[in-house]
């Protein structure tokens, strides 16, 4: 089964290129443009690593960071 990726990036440049370089690796990736919905992929799938961005809009990395930390699964 391959690794789950989840990228949570909101400038479609940057979350394209990332996606790209982690598929290429063979890694899956799952993506979101920002933390609502990334917490929303993540009722449904729970991904092995998360990287994601500081600065977006309606939750900020950190905001994501800490309900990701509350979250016991």
């Amino acid at each position: 089964m391959d690794q789950k990726i989840l990228v949570v990036e909101d400038e479609p440049g940057i979350h394209n290129g990332v996606a790209d370089l982690l598929q290429l690796q063979g890694f899956g990736v799952m993506a979101a443009t920002n933390g609502v919905e990334a917490l929303s992929m993540m009722d449904e799938e729970v991904p092995d690593l998360i990287v994601a961005d500081i600065m977006m809009p309606e939750m900020n990395g950190y905001q994501f960071y800490q309900r990701v930390r509350s979250n016991a699964e």
